[in-house]
């Protein structure tokens, strides 16, 4: 595996956010679990090209997976044959019980589509609220930018104050020159 320094940091959070089809909050939360790391530079945050179309190829084929309905062999019950039952009786009996069956598994298969659907719609609706909320930096990256700001604050007044120093012993060196 390739160290940190032989990578290319080329991609911003929002284009590799388009890239894998995620909030740029989902995508914090990978370079949080080191899923995708990242370098900042200049205050921005970017990410190795190869990293993200390496994870874009792992979602898609995720959900490529198709899921077979599972096979339920029926056994049907030894019913005990007295003298008196005849065997269409049992037949009856037989197709009676897989047809109760089937209708249970039916309905199982019903509910079931009924919960995927009540969850892909919960899963659209929280994806719908990342990306409202995607330009919001999260609270640690906010409180570092608040630190961030202040050194900056403090080493402009610096900057200040050494400035007024000069162009107040400027007319000192005018007079000293012309003297």
């Amino acid at each position: 595996m390739s160290t940190q320094a032989e990578k290319t940091f080329t991609v911003s959070r929002n284009e590799a956010s388009k890239i894998l089809k995620v909030s740029t909050r989902t995508l914090d939360r990978y370079i949080k679990i080191a899923k995708v790391s990242n370098k900042n530079i200049a205050g921005r945050v970017f990410l190795n090209i190869d990293e993200i179309t390496k994870l874009a190829k792992e979602r898609r084929s995720h959900r490529k997976i198709k899921y077979r309905q599972p096979q339920i062999h029926h056994k049907t019950p030894s019913v005990p044959t007295p003298d008196i039952l005849i065997e269409s009786d049992v037949n009856f009996i037989e197709k009676v019980e897989n047809r109760i069956y089937k209708n249970l598994y039916d309905e199982s298969q019903r509910d079931l589509k009924v919960f995927q659907q009540r969850l892909e719609g919960a899963n659209y609706r929280v994806g719908q609220l990342e990306s409202q909320i995607e330009s919001s930096v999260p609270i640690l990256e906010h409180q570092k930018l608040l630190a961030g700001h202040k050194k900056e604050r403090y080493n402009k007044r610096v900057l200040y104050v050494l400035l007024a120093i000069l162009l107040g012993l400027q007319p000192i060196w005018l007079i000293l020159a012309y003297t």
